[in-house]
């Protein structure tokens, strides 16, 4: 999701979690967080236990709104013209999402109104195979497995997007097509061709 529907400002974050005590500078990552905030996205521990262990590393009591705020600061509002784009697609094309993410964004990004026209991410996607509920993070190879057999995918005829070389790299172990994507650029172009020049029929 990060990096590719929606814009990631990890410095933003940092900055935010540091305005209310918790410096969270070698712990915020743009594609790969470490400690607790890893630990969240891998479904080891839940939203209360983030928030409990966050104040605990922090010395001192945060409410639980303000940490997910400060969390949710890492991504800019969705952008509609990249949604818009899955939209069409979905009507020729299954497409699926697969983030690396927590409860405290997905709560928030699969609610009405995530988006300026009143959506939630869901409603753009024939299914969202989400880290914190599949017990793992991408780049495990584990990750991508699940997700294609339970999609009932061929990975040879599925393009998959990510702004990570890590993860790109793994989804082509797995025998994904693949195509990198720029944080803040529009992609729609690139993959519109990779879909015409049928490299992903």
């Amino acid at each position: 999701m990060g990096g590719v529907i929606v814009d990631v400002h990890r410095d933003r974050a940092v900055h935010n979690f540091s305005a209310i005590g918790v410096d969270a500078e070698h712990l915020i990552d743009t594609y790969h967080h470490k400690g607790i905030f890893i630990d969240i996205e891998n479904g080891d521990i839940d939203a209360d236990e983030f928030c409990r262990l966050l104040c605990e590393y922090a010395g001192k009591k945060i409410p639980c709104e303000e940490i997910g705020k400060a969390w949710r600061s890492i991504i800019d509002p969705p952008q509609e013209y990249k949604l818009e784009y899955i939209r069409e697609l979905r009507k020729t094309h299954r497409v699926f999402l697969l983030t690396n993410n927590n409860p405290i964004i997905m709560d928030w990004a699969c609610a009405p109104g995530f988006t300026q026209s009143g959506n939630a991410l869901s409603d753009y996607f024939d299914k969202l195979y989400i880290s914190y509920k599949m017990k793992c993070t991408k780049p495990d190879l584990k990750i991508y497995k699940m997700m294609i057999e339970d999609a009932g995918i061929d990975p040879s005829e599925s393009l998959f997007i990510d702004d990570s070389e890590q993860n790109i790299k793994a989804g082509r172990a797995c025998g994904l097509q693949v195509y990198l994507a720029e944080n803040r650029t529009d992609w729609r172009e690139d993959v519109s061709f990779l879909i015409r020049s049928r490299y992903c029929p």
